[in-house]
């Protein structure tokens, strides 16, 4: 899941970069423009693996709770 993910964002990020090299020819604010992609680029991978993790962690939890031992009467 995590590997569609990051695919998915390299896909976007790869898409803007070229994006900034074909249009932008400041070589300045293309360079700013470059950084500003590849700080969300981080940050949006940064989000998904946390994101996969969570849900993993909710599922495995999900999957392990014993209802009847849980709501077992005494």
């Amino acid at each position: 899941m995590l590997s569609a993910l990051n695919t998915s964002i390299d896909t976007v990020s790869g898409i803007k970069t070229q994006f900034v090299k074909t249009f932008v020819k400041n070589e300045e604010i293309a360079k700013n423009l470059q950084t500003y992609i590849d700080a969300q680029q981080s940050f949006a991978k940064t989000v998904a693996k946390s994101s996969v993790d969570f849900f993993t962690t909710v599922g495995a939890a999900a999957v392990a709770f014993d209802a009847k031992k849980a709501f077992a009467t005494k």
